[in-house]
């Protein structure tokens, strides 16, 4: 990635790193993307755009060695403090700092599609990845959350404001994000939408997410008073869904993976 933005990406990943753990439907999918994944014992994993650790911390307990990159240092902070005996560093996902070679398996969840060039960054995780070995990468399917993204989005729009989100329509099905892997020169491409789903249990823990993720990072820009009473109003739009207690949801992870050709 350029300089730029890379910079940019530290910027907003570092301002909601110390709660970005709080985002319940993203801890949910990265443990399922770890899952599918299929870590062998003694593998050695490389978790891409580790963010908090999620997926490292999910491996940790049957691979043999684990290492996360990402290129924010306060997201890093709490990776290091929730999976002590993985390996945390600084990097640029399009540019890592590992030989050839070094790893079984690359896994990246929900992070792709933040890369300008998502076949080059795929292709630079194939890199460093054995011969025969595997990366696997994930993305969201339409329909994530129903309507409760709509919701916020126009419940904030009456303060001139948009939701910070991932660029998610750059891969919405199974068939792009495996095109992206075969435009790496991955083999053995498959590509899976599972339709989860995600629980809240009451409007209380839907402004959670949103103070805890990207939807909410423009409320850093409102006074106390203007974000108490976006809070207030949002629980009156959330309160007919659950009229008749917890509330479920889409959740449509979608899995890639393919292989790195042997010689």
């Amino acid at each position: 990635m350029s300089e730029e933005r890379v910079r940019a990406n530290e910027r907003l990943f570092d301002a909601v790193a110390d709660r970005y753990d709080g985002v319940g439907f993203l801890a949910q999918a990265a443990r399922f993307v770890a899952e599918v994944a299929g870590v062998q014992p003694g593998e050695a994993v490389l978790d891409v755009m580790t963010g908090t650790g999620a997926v490292a911390a999910a491996v940790a307990g049957r691979a043999g060695r684990v290492v996360g990159v990402d290129v924010s240092a306060g997201m890093l902070a709490q990776a290091r403090a929730r999976v002590p005996g993985a390996e945390f560093m600084r990097g640029d996902a399009a540019a890592l700092p590992f030989p050839d070679d070094a790893f079984d398996v690359v896994v990246c969840a929900a992070g792709v599609f933040f890369l300008p060039d998502m076949p080059g960054g795929v292709r630079e995780w194939a890199r460093v990845v054995r011969p025969g070995g595997r990366v696997v990468v994930s993305s969201f399917g339409t329909g994530l959350l129903g309507p409760l993204p709509g919701l916020w989005r126009a419940r904030l729009a009456g303060t001139g404001l948009k939701p910070g989100a991932p660029p998610l329509g750059r891969l919405p099905t199974p068939e792009a994000l495996a095109d992206v892997l075969r435009a790496a020169g991955l083999t053995d491409v498959r590509a899976t939408l599972h339709p989860l789903t995600y629980t809240l249990t009451d409007v209380g823990a839907r402004w959670a997410d949103i103070r805890a993720g990207l939807e909410g990072v423009p409320l850093a820009s409102l006074p106390p008073q203007e974000v108490a009473a976006l809070e207030a109003a949002h629980h009156a739009d959330l309160a007919p869904l659950f009229e008749r207690g917890p509330l479920t949801v889409p959740l449509p992870v979608i899995v890639a993976s393919g292989h790195v050709a042997t010689i």
